[in-house]
């Protein structure tokens, strides 16, 4: 640990994101709860509209109350400690694929005023700097969509229908995008950014998020 992560553990001190214990500021979790967590790991690769996605855990338990603090009540500390694990997932499922950029799914704004943050961002971020890929905004939200949890699969599609657009699409014309969200579910939101990114004519577009909400998702309906 650095001596500015020192100072500053010891006036804001870390705490495990899964049972609120006080924990070393380079720390994921407790060890109670890491060793949990490391059981329930499953890596996965699955489809998001056609495009390879891959994910590090199913969207329950420990995870699922990590990324609720990280959402609801802004524990975005948290964010680093979990890229590292899906960072080491991206680096063994696309070993044999090297990404030119890495981008988010991004957020409406007035979604962002609300929250104030971008978590897929900030995951996108921490993820270029450990895995050594530039990080790049490429997409703005341009329409307010209705919460996707709360949809079937149809209404999300239709829901996300012409929602992205692309900032530049001649800087992405042959790039290899490796493309971030923090949880997929039917695959509707990164496929339908990856359909946009599309447009600019990459080399090869690929996913990546930190749980998976859907497990009995057909995982060979992938290119």
């Amino acid at each position: 640990m650095s001596v500015i992560q020192k100072i500053i553990s010891f006036f804001y001190p870390e705490r495990c994101p899964y049972c609120d214990k006080l924990i070393e500021a380079d720390e994921i979790a407790c060890g109670k709860c890491l060793k949990e967590l490391i059981e329930k790991r499953r890596p996965v690769i699955r489809g998001a509209m056609g495009y390879r996605c891959a994910a590090s855990f199913v969207y329950d338990g420990h995870v699922r109350r990590m990324l609720i603090r990280i959402k609801y009540y802004e524990r975005v500390q948290h964010i680093r400690q979990v890229a590292s694990i899906l960072a080491d997932d991206i680096a063994e499922y696309y070993s044999g694929n090297s990404f030119d950029i890495i981008t988010a799914v991004p957020m409406h704004p007035k979604d962002y005023r609300e929250r104030g943050f971008n978590q897929c961002e900030m995951l996108a971020k921490e993820l270029s700097k450990l895995l050594g890929i530039r990080y790049e905004k490429t997409l703005i939200k341009v329409k307010h969509t209705k919460k996707q949890h709360r949809l079937t699969y149809n209404e999300r599609r239709k829901n996300l229908s012409g929602a992205f657009k692309l900032i530049d699409k001649e800087a992405l014309t042959g790039k290899r995008i490796l493309l971030i969200d923090d949880i997929i579910t039917s695959g509707c939101t990164l496929g339908n950014c990856a359909k946009t990114l599309s447009r600019a004519k990459p080399g090869i577009i690929c996913c990546a998020a930190i749980a998976n909400a859907d497990v009995t998702v057909d995982k060979s309906s992938v290119i």
